[in-house]
């Protein structure tokens, strides 16, 4: 380990292993479908508060858009992408710029007891799993052991404890958002392009028992 950041592996479980699942089933939804930034938050809420079991869904933007926070001034997200469609996502966290990542939701109903651990806790064990998902393509990849020091309104140039960092940049963060509903957990993976070949192991790292998702649009 070095002293900022510390290799990333789920509760000392080597790259080899399966780490241990959170999630007691999980269903698994390719989202292939080019969507508005606007209707994959709309899709995103409506998941929160019909799931009965947790959804792992993964997605694809329709072309280059703006995410913020939701108590970020959408005012001045406009301001500063003029030409971009700027929507303000349900969960917290800052401005992210989107197109060439792969982005994904966790929805966690409150029936599953994952969806009542603490904030940082369900976030260093969903950023374990994707690490384990991503380590064998990615050996490099390390877990910002502590916050940053905040530069900007921009998510990617601001880590967190727990976000995944390649080299000097961080390639994966999140934020989170619990109603009585239960738990959306929002990130996104930014490695230049779209495609998240690793997303079955993601899925599989956090389930033991993984479903395709079949929606009901």
């Amino acid at each position: 380990m070095d002293g900022e950041n510390e290799v990333c592996r789920p509760h000392g479980v080597s790259s080899s292993q399966n780490p241990e699942h959170v999630l007691s089933r999980l269903q698994f939804w390719s989202d292939v479908e080019l969507r508005s930034p606007a209707q994959h938050m709309a899709l995103d809420r409506a998941l929160l508060e019909t799931a009965v079991f947790p959804i792992l869904r993964i997605y694809r933007w329709a072309g280059p858009c703006v995410t913020i926070g939701y108590f970020q001034d959408m005012e001045a997200a406009v301001a500063a992408n003029p030409d971009l469609e700027v929507v303000r996502r349900w969960t917290g966290g800052g401005t992210v710029l989107h197109g060439q990542d792969a982005p994904y939701s966790l929805i966690v109903p409150r029936n599953e007891p994952f969806a009542s651990r603490r904030p940082a806790d369900s976030y260093s064990l969903i950023h374990s799993r994707l690490a384990f998902a991503l380590s064998e393509a990615f050996p490099e990849l390390k877990c910002a052991a502590q916050d940053a020091p905040k530069s900007s309104a921009a998510c990617f140039e601001n880590p967190v404890k727990g976000d995944l960092i390649l080299g000097s940049h961080k390639i994966a963060g999140a934020a989170q958002r619990r109603t009585r509903q239960g738990l959306l957990h929002q990130g996104s993976v930014h490695l230049g392009r779209p495609e998240f070949p690793q997303a079955l192991k993601f899925a599989r790292s956090l389930s033991a028992t993984v479903e395709a998702f079949v929606p009901k649009l």
